[in-house]
């Protein structure tokens, strides 16, 4: 990818552009703080740059925190103005303390964490882990209503689907239970890579081994799965089996 530049207040803000059959442009901030819009061809480039323009400031701004971030070992504090990753995007968070109902919600582009004392920690972290897992859920059966298709006629059967949150994998699959497991955690990375590991231990079924045989089939399913891989591993660097 060619990396480009714009100028805001001074301060030189790159990114690169991917050109996707999308319906809309997307711009994202890896957790390696690289700037990535994906657009289709139809769209200028002057048009895109526009929008990095626009959002200049929460680029610079996200990407500090980011750094932060990283040199905290990534641990959230859940406070107000902190940056949230999903579905491979950085969000803000707004903290409100109420009487009632806690919960957290998530409205377009903002996160919004209701709770009764913003000093809880434990509770802060309670309520996101338990929101990530129900969005898990969800978001994983869209996958495999996407993915498994593509493999249905070779045979294999539509599996179910567990959620757990793992420290080095993101996904694993159980050829005599007929089950899958994969990584709450995948909710933070783009629905690109989500369907990038479920076809991956979808092959599985098919193919046990990571030999010639599994990644012709797979480059056959999906041919970009490369690009998908390389992406996935800017989110975090301890998970080897990809």
């Amino acid at each position: 990818m060619t990396r480009n530049y714009i100028t805001y207040q001074g301060e030189k803000v790159a990114f690169s552009v991917v050109r996707k059959k999308v319906k809309n442009v997307n711009l994202r901030i890896r957790p390696d703080s690289t700037v990535v819009v994906s657009a289709p061809d139809s769209v200028p480039y002057e048009s895109i740059q526009q929008l990095v323009s626009n959002k200049a400031s929460w680029i610079i701004k996200s990407i500090a925190q980011f750094d932060e971030k990283r040199s905290n070992n990534g641990r959230l504090e859940y406070i107000t103005g902190e940056i949230i990753p999903y579905l491979g995007s950085p969000y803000p968070l707004k903290v409100v303390e109420v009487k009632e109902r806690e919960e957290v919600i998530f409205d377009c582009d903002e996160f919004f964490l209701f709770v009764k004392d913003e000093n809880n920690f434990s509770l802060k972290e309670k309520l996101f882990y338990n929101w990530y897992k129900n969005q898990a859920g969800m978001l994983f059966q869209r996958s495999m209503d996407k993915m498994h298709p593509l493999v249905a006629g070779a045979g294999i059967e539509r599996p179910s689907i567990t959620v757990r949150t793992m420290k080095t994998r993101w996904g694993s699959c159980s050829w005599k239970r007929q089950k899958i497991t994969l990584n709450s955690e995948l909710v933070k990375t783009p629905l690109e890579c989500i369907d990038y590991v479920l076809l991956h231990e979808l092959i599985h079924f098919k193919h046990h081994k990571h030999d010639a045989k599994f990644y012709s089939y797979f480059t056959d399913l999906m041919p970009d799965w490369k690009e998908r891989k390389h992406m996935l591993k800017t989110f975090t660097a301890n998970f080897s089996q990809y």
